[in-house]
């Protein structure tokens, strides 16, 4: 939609607004505040043809009362194809999360700890699997099974630098940063599942 934001061709929404479904426009017009002036009047007018609002102060009334926007740490993302985008997009940062598992899993079998190495590198093409998974469809089996990885690969990394007796503040702050951005990116893909 043409919230406010400005581009090129400035008159795509005129082409656009016209073409909207009645649903589309109440949503318009609810939101006109976060909208382009002009994009909002021209809303409002194609409402005013239709026969959704009779006059303009039926925009005071508590069905088109402007929405604000309010912050949130989950947003909700409203419409289908956004939300789709976004999944994908945090699907394609846990593919790629996967390579170090994968790569460290093969530098431990390559220096002799054959067994341990090979936990890490299933461990890794697991998380590729799931990860790959759902850059194609939503589901909660693949959630969780990133969800107890990350918390898995966590303890793991904690366990291998508390065991080598030197303690760097930043090694835990960056485990933990990145533990924690995972985790945020699945709650996120959680908390905007299709309702």
């Amino acid at each position: 939609m043409w919230q406010k934001r400005y581009s090129n061709r400035e008159l795509d929404f005129r082409e656009d607004i016209p073409n909207y479904s009645d649903e589309q426009l109440k949503e318009v017009l609810k939101l006109r505040d976060h909208y382009q002036p002009e994009a909002a009047q021209l809303a409002i007018q194609e409402a005013l043809k239709r026969g959704i609002i009779h006059s303009e102060q039926d925009l005071f009334s508590e069905e088109y009362r402007c929405e604000e926007i309010q912050f949130s740490l989950f947003p909700k993302i409203r419409k289908d194809r956004n939300r789709i985008k976004i999944r994908k997009s945090i699907a394609r940062s846990l593919v790629i999360c996967s390579v170090l598992p994968v790569v460290y899993g093969l530098v431990e079998m390559k220096t002799g700890k054959s067994w341990e190495g090979a936990g890490i590198l299933l461990f890794g093409l697991l998380w590729l699997f799931c990860s790959a998974q759902l850059i194609k469809v939503f589901h909660m089996l693949f959630i969780r099974c990133l969800m107890a990885g990350t918390i898995l690969g966590t303890m793991y990394i904690f366990y291998r630098l508390t065991s080598s007796k030197t303690y760097i503040f930043m090694d835990f702050f960056l485990v933990l940063v990145l533990a924690g951005l995972i985790f945020y990116g699945l709650l996120f893909m959680l908390k905007n599942a299709r309702e």
